[in-house]
């Protein structure tokens, strides 16, 4: 999905998260993105095209679920990543990462995440005693393609 102007105003089917959680999602997608090869900390998102997808909670200030169509642009307004999120959430634990994900460099593709489920380093970051629960969802190998030279 390529999104020529962003559009931070409009929060399309997101727009039950609270700013408590919406600040902790983001912040979360944003550190995942790392793993993914996009290592910038001031990224905007533009919800304006969210959909959900089925998997929902109630966390901290509001309601959300795991949305599709949700796009993250750098600070010059160009596109570095689109996908959907996901969470695992158990009590107090809450890690939200990004699954179908499409990286960007200009108009060049990096990475395409197209298969669902858990990648490893986000299964490593969840506690032992909640891993049982998730099993199923645990990403199969290969995660992505990549068109890193």
């Amino acid at each position: 999905m390529r999104r020529p102007k962003p559009n931070y105003t409009d929060l399309g089917f997101s727009s039950p998260m609270g700013p408590q959680l919406r600040e902790l999602v983001e912040g979360q997608l944003i550190t995942d993105l790392k793993h993914y090869g996009i290592d910038k900390v001031a990224l905007k998102f533009d919800w304006s095209e969210s959909c959900m997808e089925g998997h929902d909670a109630v966390y901290l200030d509001s309601y959300f679920e795991n949305y599709s169509g949700i796009a993250a642009f750098d600070e010059a307004d160009c596109i570095v990543a689109d996908g959907w999120m996901d969470f695992v959430l158990a009590g107090d634990f809450l890690l939200v990462y990004w699954d179908f994900l499409t990286t960007w460099d200009g108009e060049k593709q990096l990475i395409n995440k197209n298969k669902p489920g858990i990648p490893d380093h986000i299964w490593q970051q969840m506690p032992d005693n909640i891993k049982g629960n998730y099993k199923n969802e645990r990403m199969k190998q290969p995660p992505f393609s990549s068109s890193y030279s």
